[in-house]
């Protein structure tokens, strides 16, 4: 897993942590002598938050940063500084931003101090994770006057969720040839299964019965489901539209709702 919300698991999982601690060795490894000691290492748990979420590039550009002055430069070169001179909500700054620190005041990054990474933004508070903060990493609330500006990294989007497709044509079909005979022979059973699945999840349908065959314990659940759908989102569906068979709004709305399928014609 990659992306942004990787970025802060692996901030979080170093909550808690004091000096001398692994980042530091871990940065020593990669680095070289001139980190023996305990050398201040703020940045670093970012770089190794980084590497260890699989966002190495997009947040270090493929540098290993102990040096926040250096680290904010990198953003700036590749337009993707901001500095904080127009306040937290005018910023725009967000959750998995890199936010640097200036305890003087500045929006210079000369003169920054201190980094971590944003988890959120409450009114004028910015929320974060940071390293190396009174000896720990731990959480913080930190406001526009300590604020110098913000890296934002390009994450990488997770991956779109691609649904398998159910169609109502063939799932009437199924319907209309399994009410007519024993329960366990199916028509289209992989997307019979799909349907009776759904049902299960909604809790109309026992584990028992979600054998792809769409018969009259299927209709039975079904019915239910369109019934209680109707009620909650006060539809008034009565008749036709509550009698068990699956139609193009019902069927559309029971794979939006399970997340299970997308229905098609």
């Amino acid at each position: 897993m990659t992306g942004l919300e990787a970025m802060i698991t692996s901030m979080e999982r170093k909550l808690g942590v004091g000096e001398p601690n692994t980042i530091q060795e871990w940065y020593r490894q990669r680095n070289g002598p001139l980190y023996n000691g305990n050398f201040a290492w703020c940045d670093s748990t970012v770089t190794w938050a980084a590497v260890d979420s699989g966002n190495y590039d997009e947040v270090c550009f493929g540098t290993d940063y102990a040096y926040t002055v250096a680290h904010a430069a990198r953003f700036a070169a590749a337009g993707q500084w901001t500095a904080m001179t127009q306040g937290i909500q005018g910023s725009g700054i967000q959750r998995g931003d890199i936010v640097f620190f200036d305890w003087d005041g500045s929006s210079s990054i000369g003169a920054i101090d201190h980094v971590g990474i944003v988890t959120g933004v409450s009114g004028d508070a910015v929320l974060t994770i940071e390293g190396n903060t009174a000896n720990v990493c731990a959480r913080r609330a930190r406001y526009v006057h300590d604020i110098a500006g913000f890296g934002r990294p390009k994450y990488k989007l997770p991956p779109v969720k691609t649904l398998p497709t159910v169609s109502l044509k063939h799932v009437l079909a199924a319907q209309a040839a399994d009410s007519k005979g024993a329960q366990g022979s199916a028509k289209y059973r992989a997307e019979g299964l799909l349907v009776e699945r759904a049902l299960k999840a909604k809790g109309k349908l026992a584990a028992k019965w979600v054998d792809g065959s769409l018969g009259t314990l299927f209709t039975a659940a079904y019915s239910g489901w369109q019934e209680e759908y109707s009620a909650k989102h006060k539809l008034g569906w009565t008749g036709a539209d509550v009698n068990g068979k699956a139609g193009p709004t019902s069927l559309k709305a029971l794979g939006a709702e399970t997340g299970l399928f997308k229905a098609v014609a």
